[in-house]
């Protein structure tokens, strides 16, 4: 079931970022201030978020963060505001305020500077892992959390460690998210509903993430075959296993 919306998103390449770290770059997910930098300058006023008046001129990038680290607050919420650009932040409410993470007073002010707040769940499981009953809170309570808060409504969702499924969508959609992020790869197609991100990590150079930012058709294909290698890798040694084979492969500690 598609919804569609006012807001035209067609054709969008969305970014999936995590932390930003101004020193030394140590787990995968990290990304150096340097390497930000030179993406949003790249993006410009080209940006997109998940509000009916969230287009900039001529938009072609979504910029995404998980998981509500304090960098978003202290790194790249000033460097967005400097020039001009909004990103949407996907948040882990029952991570707001912890040690590492941003604050409630720091998510109010990132909103009124026109930051887009998305939830990530409440406590950050794996969907698919849980009961129905389980999964239906972890959507809804961190939904009514964060609208409560700002008193503005919350449509985006992004899937814990990207583990979405058709029901989970539907649930999903079920529970009044008009977009469901997962960590498929892709460019958002005519659907709207079901959002692909595209992930920038702290092994790629910048030829690397301008291929992500501007991909070609052969890139494309290759995002089809990953993403289908990785969901059977996954399947077949569990995802752990898996995260600890991906990092042995890319050179990580």
């Amino acid at each position: 079931m598609a919804v569609r919306s006012d807001l035209s998103l067609h054709g969008m390449i969305p970014l999936v970022l995590h932390k930003i770290n101004r020193g030394a770059v140590v787990d995968w997910e990290d990304v150096s201030v340097d390497t930000f930098s030179q993406i949003i300058d790249f993006i410009g006023n080209r940006w997109a978020v998940f509000a009916p008046d969230g287009l900039g001129e001529n938009a072609k990038w979504m910029l995404t963060f998980d998981d509500g680290y304090l960098s978003d607050y202290d790194i790249v919420f000033p460097l967005l505001v400097e020039r001009g650009i909004k990103a949407t932040f996907f948040l882990i409410t029952s991570k707001i305020g912890t040690p590492g993470h941003i604050s409630w007073s720091q998510v109010d002010e990132m909103h009124r500077y026109g930051m887009y707040i998305g939830s990530h769940s409440v406590s950050h499981r794996r969907l698919s892992a849980l009961s129905i009953k389980d999964a239906e809170i972890e959507l809804y309570e961190s939904k009514q959390q964060l609208e409560s808060f700002l008193g503005a409504s919350v449509d985006a969702f992004s899937y814990p460690f990207g583990d979405s499924s058709s029901r989970l969508h539907q649930l999903g959609l079920s529970m009044g998210y008009r977009y469901l992020c997962t960590s498929m790869h892709g460019v958002v197609n005519a659907a709207e509903y079901i959002i692909p991100r595209n992930s920038i990590y702290s092994t790629m150079v910048w030829k690397d993430i301008v291929g992500v930012m501007e991909p070609k058709m052969g890139t494309r294909l290759r995002w089809v075959f990953e993403d289908q290698v990785k969901g059977a890798a996954k399947g077949l040694i569990g995802r752990e296993r898996y995260i600890r084979w991906r990092n042995w492969v890319l050179g990580e500690k």
